[in-house]
């Protein structure tokens, strides 16, 4: 049930290669590398979510009334950060800086949940079960869908600027058109996913995401569209590796359900952010103007 079909899984690649393609396109690598020596950025990123998410949703898979399968779920999900679907959000803005921190931070925490997330769940998990964790799959998979992508992005930057800016936004496009697609095509699953799992693990989903998203944003730093990256990048969980550790590692399929559902509410929710801190970007910059 929760195998995507070929096609499905084509649309994803070709979303996530064709964002972090098109970082690479409109940020050079000396933008890229400096979100790497941004101690206090790395730390705050660190913080949110590997710890304070992490303790969010351990505590409450604990402390609320939910079945086994579900507090398994959200255990996954507040320890796996780094999902590659928050490209979609953190690739749409007109800030370079923004966008070099928005598609570093995707990378670093992709490859940090490969080796940290892992630990997390092993220790969170009831005593007796076993992880089984893809290690090879996983770390396959962001050298050549994400890592390989954004270095020849910026390498067609350094040797042809011209024709990087030319590329930029047809691979953008591109890219979009391949997650709203993916979507779609996820979307009888998402909808069942959602009607399995009740009003009350949904409202715990919504609850989640907002306290990260509210996570990401008090530590995000004094600047808005910092707060907005880290916002985004903290309530965006990494469905795949979730997913990938629950298939390998419980007997019970019924874990997957509600991490289904999980990415039929972030992704709507992160939207609707998206939007409300433009709005309230162009309001503000049109007071600036009046004054």
């Amino acid at each position: 049930m929760f195998l995507m079909d070929p096609l499905t899984k084509i649309l994803f690649l070709v979303f996530v290669v064709g964002s972090m393609l098109g970082i690479g396109l409109k940020v050079g690598k000396d933008e890229i590398l400096s979100v790497l020596r941004d101690r206090r950025w790395l730390l705050r990123v660190v913080i949110a979510n590997f710890v304070l998410i992490p303790a969010l949703g351990i505590l409450a898979a604990k402390v609320l009334a939910v079945k086994p399968e579900n507090a398994l779920a959200l255990i996954l999900l507040a320890c796996a950060p780094g999902g590659p679907n928050a490209l979609q959000f953190l690739s749409k803005t007109q800030v370079t800086a923004a966008l070099a921190y928005g598609g570093g931070t995707t990378v670093m925490l992709t490859v940090l949940s490969i080796f940290i997330s892992p630990l997390l769940i092993a220790w969170a998990i009831p005593k007796g079960m076993t992880l089984s964790v893809p290690y090879g799959p996983a770390i396959l998979v962001v050298t050549l869908f994400i890592l390989l992508p954004l270095v020849l992005g910026t390498l067609v930057k350094h040797l042809a600027q011209r024709a990087a800016g030319r590329l930029a936004g047809p691979v953008a496009l591109i890219a979009t058109l391949a997650f709203i697609g993916g979507m779609v095509k996820t979307l009888n699953i998402t909808k069942w996913a959602k009607a399995e799992v009740g009003s009350l693990v949904l409202a715990a989903i919504v609850v989640f995401i907002l306290i990260s998203m509210l996570i990401g944003w008090l530590l995000g730093g004094p600047q808005k569209w910092a707060r907005a990256v880290l916002a985004t990048s903290s309530s965006m969980r990494n469905i795949a590796l979730a997913l990938a550790i629950a298939i390998r590692s419980f007997d019970d399929p019924a874990v997957l359900t509600p991490l289904m559902a999980f990415m039929a509410v972030m992704v709507p929710a992160n939207l609707l952010f998206m939007l409300i801190f433009k709005a309230a970007g162009k309001r503000t910059a049109k007071r600036a103007a009046a004054q």
